[in-house]
């Protein structure tokens, strides 16, 4: 091909149809500037929108394609086209993106912006030295941030409890003992007693439309009036509490303390039970009196 065959020929329309596009000053005004590294981010920002007037390259490895996906968002561009290196090996692409950067911007006005798409950290080096002249450039990757998502897990870690992890491990301690011999080497949780009785809960139903507090306590005292064998050890009594009474949103102990504040309930530092028989006083109706 000689020069009188080149003559005339756009060569924006000729680097969308040639593999190796040449940097030069397209015919058509150009807003931006969007350079793909196909090998390791073949993406298109989800805010970026590119447009007729979008110059774009794909640059890609010996012998690969443009990705369908990206194909279908750009191979209708007027400034679309791809760019595959001459030869392989490492960073490859990363040279020859690095290389056509320097081209685009001798060749277009400083205030048009590029965009360079790729996971290479070390084309942070473009972006700054372009920066450095004036341009605005970024650099943008699909691919999430080790370093971001270490912090992350790191926070994560520090905001868990420490008691709860403590808890797991004598729990699983606690399991394997059991495992091995049957018994557990686990120290008994020590019963909750009058002298560090926790403070009374708001008395506001938990539910719409359900029972206070004092109404839930009050009935299940009722019970323990009725019932032959209360229960007389601490732990079946939160369990008979939640089952008969658990259903209004109260936790068993706070429903437990309110019983032991006005309900004759007791619970010693060994979790035995007392429960003084006396029966709850109970309003009696007025009787009607006859008008005179």
């Amino acid at each position: 091909m000689n020069e009188n065959d080149n003559a005339g020929s756009d060569p924006i329309e000729d680097a969308a149809t040639d593999a190796q596009a040449v940097p030069t000053a397209p015919r058509e005004p150009v807003d931006s500037v969007l350079l793909i590294d196909g090998d390791n981010d073949p993406h298109v920002p989800p805010h970026v929108a590119p447009t007729r007037h979008t110059l774009v390259r794909v640059f890609l490895r010996p012998g690969a394609t443009m990705p369908r996906t990206l194909e279908r968002k750009l191979a209708r561009l007027p400034h679309c086209a791809t760019v595959v290196s001459p030869r392989g090996g490492a960073n490859a692409a990363d040279f020859v993106m690095s290389l056509h950067a320097g081209m685009l911007h001798a060749s277009l006005p400083h205030h048009i912006p590029f965009l360079m798409v790729t996971n290479d950290a070390t084309l942070s080096a473009m972006a700054a030295e372009l920066q450095r002249l004036g341009r605005v450039a970024t650099l943008w990757t699909s691919h999430p941030d080790p370093e971001e998502i270490s912090a992350a897990a790191r926070e994560d870690a520090a905001a868990e409890p420490r008691t709860r992890a403590r808890g797991g491990r004598s729990r699983a301690r606690g399991g394997r003992a059991r495992a091995r011999g049957g018994r557990s080497r686990a120290k008994p949780t020590a019963p909750t007693t009058d002298a560090t009785a926790a403070p009374p809960a708001s008395d506001e139903p938990r539910k719409p439309g359900g029972k206070t507090l004092s109404e839930v306590a009050w009935a299940y005292a009722e019970r323990l009036q009725r019932i032959k064998d209360a229960p007389s050890r601490l732990k079946p009594l939160l369990n008979d509490i939640k089952n008969r009474a658990g259903s209004h949103g109260f936790t068993p102990e706070e429903i437990l303390e309110e019983l032991k504040r006005h309900h004759g309930v007791r619970v010693d530092a060994q979790g035995r039970v007392q429960i003084d028989r006396v029966k709850p006083a109970v309003q009696v109706p007025e009787p009607d009196v006859a008008p005179s």
